[in-house]
């Protein structure tokens, strides 16, 4: 045989050495998913991950263009809303919760299903419960709406939030 036949199969072992050792690599970095019964509990989900996976620049409802966008800016809103709700501020409440439900039905008309892990680039991964966060969003507009003594629009709320909590327990358990 050859020099140059010699140093081509040295290469051909090496490459397939390689592709067999990032192969077992990336197969032993894969995480397991849960049983699809599997009840997420409160340390693993909670809101406050979710605001702090969110926190960063401000999402306007201008500028989003992708889905994590809308749903970043969603989180952004809900966190405003809910700190308004905490100082009894229910119009600025109001509007800042309505303004979060807006931004996640645009995400859900993308991605209808919540997520326990979503995986948004590269190896990181957020809490992605879009469902379940408008639920969330339509039960402080209850108690907003009622404040504000708007009966009809706290009736909407609370039929439109066992909706979105319905269609958010269908693919995620959460305590």
């Amino acid at each position: 045989m050859n020099r140059m036949g010699l140093k081509r199969i040295r290469y051909l072992i090496f490459v397939v050495a390689v592709g067999f050792l990032l192969t077992n690599c990336a197969a032993s970095k894969e995480v397991k998913a849960p049983p699809k019964d599997y009840v997420y509990p409160l340390a693993e989900i909670n809101l406050e991950k979710v605001f702090v996976e969110n926190r960063g620049l401000r999402v306007l409802e201008e500028n989003a263009s992708t889905v994590d966008d809308y749903y970043r800016g969603g989180v952004q809103e809900k966190e405003e809303g809910e700190k308004r709700v905490k100082e009894s501020g229910w119009e600025e409440a109001r509007l800042q919760l309505e303004k979060s439900n807006r931004y996640f039905r645009v995400v859900l008309k993308y991605l209808p299903e919540d997520e326990a892990s979503r995986n948004v680039y590269g190896e990181q991964m957020i809490i992605f419960l879009p469902n379940l966060l408008i639920a969330d969003n339509d039960l402080k507009l209850l108690t907003v709406y009622k404040n504000l003594k708007n009966e009809g629009k706290a009736a909407e709320a609370k039929a439109e939030g066992q909706h979105y909590l319905a269609e958010s327990l269908k693919s995620v358990k959460t305590e």
